[in-house]
């Protein structure tokens, strides 16, 4: 990945204060680190609280990740360079996608970052940052399954995570006779289709897709394409924090980081 321009920043400044403090010495007034008498002013790096439905691969889930993160994936990788850009820092919590919304707006974390597609109806409720990532929905079907396209899937139990816009396409568009079984997470309904609960998986295709390549028993048979669009999510008047990540975000595209994190999660992509 490139070395990033505040990176080389961060290293001239790092000098300059390490000479201040062996010209000056300590502080006898026990003022804080990076404190100025005039000659200029300094920025305190600030703390983004972030609400996230770990695991959702390639997106997020559990493992080292940058700056000592406990997480990992795009999002997670995407957001923190966004953050490094706005002199930020990310404190992750793993949160269930159903309630995700409700966090944010009451102020439990500044900003979701979960594969997040941006409706007109979620906009009501909250802001979104600009998009960041294009998505459709997909089938996922045992690998020994007949099923070619939702149609085939009459009589049948398609599984779908709750409160996602897998679940309301299929809803509104299940063929007759077959059943909804929605789960709380990804890997709620991997596990279901492994044990035989369910004979399709309608979700995100990049989700999908990430599954197949790992596990051979299953398979992706059917793009749906729906013209999604991924954001992160902050409250309603959360104005400030959505302009930092919007200016985050095209800094990363301008730069050649956000290209290297999209080479590196969607190798096969297009």
């Amino acid at each position: 990945m490139p070395l990033r321009k505040n990176h080389l920043i961060a290293l001239g400044l790092s000098g300059a204060l390490l000479l201040g403090a062996a010209a000056c010495g300590s502080d006898s007034d026990g003022g804080s680190a990076g404190s100025s008498d005039g000659g200029g002013t300094s920025e305190e790096a600030t703390t983004w609280k972030v609400c996230s439905d770990i695991p959702y691969e390639p997106f997020e889930m559990e493992g080292e990740g940058p700056r000592g993160l406990a997480y990992t994936g795009f999002d997670i990788e995407l957001l923190d360079a966004i953050a490094e850009d706005q002199n930020a820092t990310l404190d992750i919590t793993d949160s269930d996608f159903d309630t995700i919304f409700a966090s944010v707006n009451a102020g439990k974390c500044d900003i979701v970052a979960s594969a997040v597609t941006i409706t007109d109806e979620r906009k009501e409720n909250s802001l979104f940052s600009d998009p960041y990532f294009d998505a459709d929905q997909s089938l996922l079907v045992p690998a020994d399954s007949d099923v070619e396209s939702l149609d085939d899937l009459a009589g049948a139990t398609i599984g779908v995570q709750s409160g996602t816009t897998g679940e309301s396409y299929a809803q509104e568009n299940t063929p007759d006779g077959a059943t909804i079984k929605s789960f709380p997470d990804a890997a709620a309904l991997f596990a279901a289709i492994s044990a035989g609960q369910i004979d399709a998986i309608l979700q995100d295709l990049p989700v999908n897709s990430a599954r197949a390549d790992k596990d051979d028993t299953v398979k992706v048979v059917a793009k749906i394409p729906t013209g999604e669009q991924y954001g992160f999510v902050v409250a309603k008047e959360n104005t400030d924090v959505q302009a930092e990540l919007n200016d985050g975000l095209a800094a990363v595209k301008d730069d050649g980081t956000y290209d290297a994190l999209y080479e590196q999660y969607f190798p096969n992509a297009g």
